[in-house]
């Protein structure tokens, strides 16, 4: 079902989609600096370049594909999409496997939540889970359309936050980084990966499988398949670059930082007095902005019709359930969780890459690779495009 409207890009909607894509993908792990820490300072110098280039090339051609193939399929559900990549069967699997790990992952941004504020503040932790249930709940219940307006604002604004902690952390001790060569070797660095390659790979996969649902409903919002390749693209140069200034303030300042369970925060003290209480506020809404899409991707598994009481109904049950699930520690839950999706992300991506290559070749034989079988949205009328 391609589609023909106005070839013109609208910067407002790539800017819009740009920051929805990046709030959704900086989470706990992003914010706190553990990612960029574990994923490519670990790695050192040359290992975390070699890393993030691998990075930025995954999250660069699954952000422009998936969105492209989204706004031409208009799915019902952005679950569907699993099936139009992986075939029936394999599309299925990840149909439920998907939502039940984004379920899961909710939980943990819940535990996480609590456990910022309580590390901090010296809060009780049920605060945070609580606190956080509650504004992630209002959100969803708000739709799509709510959800994407929220989170297109918040994604730029933390990430400007973050790259100044790191643009700082380089700044006052950039000999750091020549010097990490040295000082790796010295000290106890927890790798996310036996090697920088691999590591490389690994950190885009769990993105990635959170990403494609999310994609094909945001590529709803596009108005032709220019538009959502600029904003896949758009959205993934602004992630990368992000990653990379955080990682190399964390190098350039790794013998202070590869202790610290919020090495982010460490950094931001250095600033000024008190400026660790502004990034605790800042790596909050990180959460809460991956914490939302999450809540909402569950529910639009069950219910397509994200407005509907029985959408808002489903939301709070998930939601209970989530805040019980909460209560185990933050760190076992990302221990279960994170390795397990990782692979299933790569599975995932590589049928990505055989159904692409596949589309090509239809394409060139004049078959319509859009034709499915899955409930699909009305195609817009040429004014309604316009809009």
């Amino acid at each position: 079902m391609t589609q023909t409207t106005s070839k013109t890009i609208r910067i407002g909607t790539v800017i819009t989609i740009m920051g929805a894509i990046v709030a959704y993908l900086i989470g706990s792990g992003f914010a706190t600096g553990q990612e960029g820490l574990q994923y490519f300072a670990s790695f050192g110098a040359a290992g975390a370049t070699g890393a993030l280039v691998i990075t930025f090339i995954l999250y660069c051609y699954v952000a422009a594909v998936v969105l492209r193939d989204g706004r031409n399929l208009r799915l019902q559900s952005g679950n569907k999409i699993f099936e139009y990549y992986c075939g029936r069967y394999l599309g299925k699997f990840f149909g439920v496997f998907a939502p039940l790990f984004f379920f899961c992952l909710f939980a943990v941004m819940l535990s996480g939540a609590g456990a910022t504020l309580n590390e901090q503040f010296g809060w009780n932790g049920q605060v945070g889970i609580i606190a956080m249930a509650v504004a992630v709940l209002v959100t969803v219940m708000l739709g799509l359309d709510g959800l994407v307006a929220i989170l297109s604002k918040l994604g730029p604004f933390i990430v400007a936050l973050c790259l100044i902690v790191g643009v700082i952390g380089i700044v006052r001790t950039p000999q750091g980084i020549a010097d990490s060569a040295e000082t790796l070797p010295t000290i106890d660095v927890l790798e996310a990966a036996p090697h920088w390659a691999i590591s490389g790979f690994n950190f885009p996969a769990l993105g990635i499988l959170m990403l494609v649902p999310f994609l094909a409903s945001l590529g709803r919002k596009v108005r032709n398949d220019r538009e959502a390749v600029t904003a896949g693209l758009a959205g993934a140069i602004t992630l990368v670059v992000a990653v990379a200034v955080v990682a190399f303030g964390l190098l350039a300042n790794i013998g202070d930082v590869y202790d610290k369970q919020i090495p982010m925060l460490w950094m931001a003290d250095q600033v000024f007095s008190g400026a660790g209480n502004i990034y605790s506020v800042i790596l909050f809404a990180g959460i809460y902005t991956t914490a939302v899409p999450l809540l909402w991707a569950v529910v639009n598994r069950i219910e397509t019709n994200d407005k509907s009481k029985r959408a808002k109904v489903l939301a709070l049950i998930a939601t209970v359930i989530a805040v019980l699930l909460a209560q185990v520690p933050f760190a076992e839950l990302v221990n279960f969780l994170y390795p397990v999706a990782g692979y299933m992300g790569l599975l995932l991506l590589a049928s990505i890459m055989v159904r692409h290559i596949r589309n090509m070749r239809n394409s060139k034989q004049g078959i319509d690779v859009y034709a499915v079988g899955f409930e699909q949205l009305p195609e817009e009328t040429p004014a309604a495009a316009l809009k």
